[in-house]
């Protein structure tokens, strides 16, 4: 995700030991892109499936409601222009829900469609549940942002194919969770998402990690499918979401990628799936090191997803 300033009468800025600055910056627009700095992201799962690009994603209207929380508000306006991209995709007619005919999709979300096993599934930030159709950013300190909304996946069969779930997003680390067959004891659960396996860890970051002066990172979630869904009922899944911003960033790289080969080895040793080395650009080295350099200067660490 890009947060990308259209206007602001303050800059908020990320400073080392601090967070963003208090100031009234006004609607940005949010980026998580294939042409992002390490595309969108990946989506594991859920359970046997294989891993799979994630969609595009470009979010209007963000603002700073404090210091440290940003909120996507909800906007809805039926079938008129403009529809977002996933429903233009999966739908003859965009009509603004979802195919249940009754969960409006908030349309400042311009979601892309998800291929998933093969078929295109309609994706977006859904209204009338606890978050009310809104995305909720907050930032704890310099490590650590969290997101959350109520997401949905739509597989365009109508209400019984519409499944809602939490989605709770943060930059530091989350586990995979076994099924929920597993964890309510009862066989037949399948406790993986894709190529991870239940107690997996994989690590989010934040920080400025290509070295251009601005804010990026990664936000990493697991969960279950519902046992309601009729789609892999209980499965787990786990994405990692790449974003890059144009808010400018001051401090050293915060996060789970310290600035060391050795310190990203130790980062491998506490988790199956950290980021590869070549990956942790470091803001004090300009212009960015290639891979071939980070390993000629500092040999190599951390492995691969």
């Amino acid at each position: 995700m890009s947060f990308n300033k259209n206007r602001h009468s303050a800059c908020a800025v990320l400073v080392a030991g601090s967070l963003f600055a208090a100031g009234s910056a006004e609607a940005f627009t949010v980026y998580s892109t294939k042409d992002s700095y390490m595309g969108a992201g990946t989506f594991y799962g859920p359970g046997k499936l294989p891993d799979a690009p994630l969609f595009d994603v470009t979010i209007r209207n963000v603002a700073f409601t404090s210091a440290t929380t940003f909120v996507t508000p909800f906007f809805n306006n039926g079938g008129e222009a403009p529809n977002v991209p996933g429903e233009v995709a999966t739908s003859d007619k965009p009509d603004g829900y979802f195919s249940d005919g009754k969960t409006p999709i908030n349309e400042n979300a311009e979601v892309g469609p998800f291929e998933l096993n093969g078929a295109k599934v309609l994706v977006g930030i859904g209204g009338g549940g606890a978050h009310q159709g809104e995305q909720i950013s907050v930032l704890l300190d310099r490590h650590t942002m969290i997101m959350t909304m109520d997401i949905v996946f739509d597989m365009g069969i109508g209400a019984a194919g519409v499944v809602a779930a939490p989605f709770y997003g943060t930059t530091q680390e989350a586990t995979l969770p076994p099924s929920i067959q597993t964890q309510m004891g009862i066989e037949g659960g399948i406790d993986r998402a894709g190529p991870l396996k239940s107690g997996d860890k994989i690590h989010g970051r934040l920080g400025d990690f290509n070295g251009d002066g601005m804010l990026d990172g990664a936000i990493v979630v697991t969960g279950n499918m519902p046992l309601t869904s009729v789609f892999m009922p209980g499965a787990p899944y786990a994405l990692i979401r790449y974003f890059d911003t144009d808010m400018p960033y001051a401090g050293a790289v915060a996060g789970k990628l310290p600035g060391t080969a050795a310190d990203r080895q130790k980062t491998a040793d506490r988790s199956n799936h950290p980021f590869p080395a070549a990956e942790a650009q470091l803001v004090q080295q300009k212009p960015v090191l290639s891979s071939a350099e980070i390993s000629k200067h500092e040999g190599t660490g951390g492995g691969g997803k």
